[in-house]
């Protein structure tokens, strides 16, 4: 009961964050390809979704995702390679991004879906609260 409910969230996150949202111009975005800025962009921050999810993830590689009506979800979270960042929730299969920063909003940022080429746009703010 407990995967099928992970696969139904894992759906539903999917099917609410392909909508598009490209405020800004694309030229406004540069890649990330610095492992050691992908650290410190997960490093104790709360990522806050244009969708209405909110991150809160820790430099020890543990975090918590919180969707707009469902349960906190706990994730883990790793740096691979120079240029993305795996994120598990409970058993189902990591979730890998590519990031994008904003040249213009500093604290704006985009990851895209290495499987699927969805583009989430977020905030990101610095510390996390108790978890």
């Amino acid at each position: 009961m407990k995967s099928r409910r992970l696969a139904l969230l894992l759906i539903t996150l999917t099917c609410m964050l392909s909508a598009p949202a490209f405020a800004q111009s694309m030229g406004d975005w540069v890649d990330i390809k610095d492992p050691n800025e992908l650290r410190a962009l997960y490093s104790n921050k709360t990522f806050r979704g244009k969708e209405g999810w909110v991150g809160y993830y820790r430099a020890d590689g543990t975090g918590i995702l919180m969707l707009r009506a469902g349960k906190p979800q706990p994730r883990t979270w790793e740096v691979k390679g120079n240029d993305s960042v795996c994120a598990t929730a409970g058993s189902a299969p990591a979730a890998c991004y590519r990031y994008q920063r904003n040249t213009k909003k500093l604290n704006e940022f985009a990851a895209v879906s290495m499987l699927s080429d969805v583009r989430l746009e977020f905030t990101v703010e610095d510390g996390v609260p108790q978890f």
